[in-house]
């Protein structure tokens, strides 16, 4: 496979080509998902998305299933099951004619995702370490956004040509395109390491092999993991500003022309394409905590700029509202990765699969509320929205910044007992990190003491 600069993972042929024909797929038939049920059922627009709401609610607590299954099984197991779930909930969308079947195939297409974002991140630690982490969940998000997008222009292109007959054939290349995703993941070999001692564990506990295994409970209760999740999870309501904020913002409170939405997502997404690998390869020596708490505070900066921009005429404001995207999409790219390495490097080897799942579940959680305060403070102005969800970003980065540093640390070498006061560099020190290490097969595997996300 051509390098690509996509970092030097064990099998990141099958690994990169998996989420490349996979996303593409979703790209494809994305833009005609909702509209796929008005076309082939007589229900209103409001039946429709009550019914893909109601999937979606339904779907929420398979996240902290998906924790388990990882744990209890194999990340690998759990994420080819994710593409075999999608593929079906996809088949069934062309019997779904009522409200109940809708509601079905959503919450399996739905529960596919949670199971795929529970495992995804958690294979990614069994084949690398140190910041090749950050380097290799850089990939994936520059691949996504790629694939999406030109996965969306292929439709589009596809639905000018063949018109509403357009949405059949998409829709079964979505399920192709996730069956041969599942192929690739099931021959991906994972090395096979049965979990040592957690490094944080006192010698009694280490002399005591037969004790109680780790689960939910030690996820619940380590407080600064879940702490940062509610905060990270605060941090995720900035995510709504491209496609769930700036479109009403644009053209309803700035009365700025209908093309605009568009210019400013598309003006995103080819900035991450571009920018996100040489991005995190620039601040891989920031410890990933503060490179999480800088991007809350570029959120806060973000939103001051889309109030000030208000102030000036329309053409100025197009203009003004390129470097504040640009500015926000740095945001994104400095934090993603960071969030998803120092979570998934962080969480204790037997249960990895749980703190993953909890992490992930900021989004999900964030994703209930978001339209609801969206609509709120869109009806009220420019203040509201920018006061509301700029106050939002300070509030996260203020809490990340008293909980992230209390997460044990990431990838330095040997134990240090949780809750330790010691001499040592802080977690996630760059002169603990592996940046100029490549370990072996057999340490990028180790055990780790005790996700959080971008």
């Amino acid at each position: 496979m051509i390098s690509l600069g996509l970092p030097r993972i064990p099998q990141r042929g099958r690994i990169f080509s998996s989420v490349f024909i996979d996303t593409f797929g979703w790209g494809l038939f994305a833009p005609l998902a909702f509209l796929y049920f008005s076309y082939n059922t007589g229900l209103s627009f409001s039946a429709i998305g009550s019914a893909v709401s109601a999937g979606t609610l339904a779907a929420l607590p398979t996240a902290l299933l998906a924790g388990w299954l990882v744990d209890r099984f194999s990340p690998k197991a759990v994420l080819v099951s994710s593409n075999l779930v999608t593929a079906l909930g996809y088949g069934l969308y062309p019997f779904a004619s009522e409200w109940t079947l809708i509601a079905v195939a959503t919450f399996l297409v739905m529960a596919g995702d949670r199971l795929y974002w529970a495992s995804w991140p958690v294979i990614v630690v069994d084949l690398a370490s140190g910041r090749k982490l950050d380097a290799t969940y850089a990939a994936v998000g520059t691949i996504k956004n790629f694939t999406v997008a030109t996965g969306a222009l292929a439709s589009s292109g596809l639905t000018v040509v063949l018109g509403h007959g357009a949405a059949d054939l998409v829709l079964a290349l979505n399920v192709v395109t996730s069956l041969v995703a599942a192929v690739l993941l099931a021959g991906v070999r994972i090395p096979a390491t049965r979990p040592g001692p957690e490094p944080g564990a006192t010698e009694e506990e280490q002399e005591n092999p037969g004790r109680p295994a780790p689960g939910w409970r030690d996820a619940f209760t380590d407080h600064a993991f879940t702490g940062f999740c509610f905060f990270f999870m605060l941090l995720t309501f900035a995510w709504a500003l491209p496609s769930t904020i700036l479109p009403a913002y644009s053209v309803e409170i700035m009365e700025l022309p209908d093309w605009t939405p568009a210019l400013f997502l598309g003006i995103n997404s080819v900035a991450i394409m571009l920018a996100q690998m040489p991005v995190t390869a620039r601040v891989s020596h920031v410890p990933r905590q503060r490179l999480i708490v800088r991007s809350g505070l570029i959120f806060v900066v973000v939103f001051t700029g889309l109030y000030l921009v208000t102030k000036v005429p329309a053409t100025t404001a197009i203009v003004v509202l390129v470097p504040v995207m640009l500015t926000f999409t740095l945001g994104e790219m400095i934090s993603l990765p960071a969030a998803n390495a120092l979570v998934a490097s962080s969480a204790p080897a037997a249960i990895r699969g749980r703190y993953m799942s909890l992490f992930q579940l900021s989004w999900a959680v964030s994703g209930l509320f978001i339209p609801l305060l969206a609509g709120f403070v869109l009806d009220r102005g420019a203040l509201w929205v920018c006061a509301a969800f700029g106050g939002i970003a300070l509030l996260a980065a203020i809490g990340i910044q008293a909980t992230a540093y209390r997460i044990a640390p990431a990838d330095r070498p040997g134990p240090t007992p949780r809750g330790a006061k010691t001499g040592a560099p802080r977690p996630d020190h760059p002169s603990d990190e592996a940046a100029s290490h490549d370990p072996g097969p057999s340490e990028s595997t180790r055990p780790v003491s005790t996700k959080d996300v971008t």
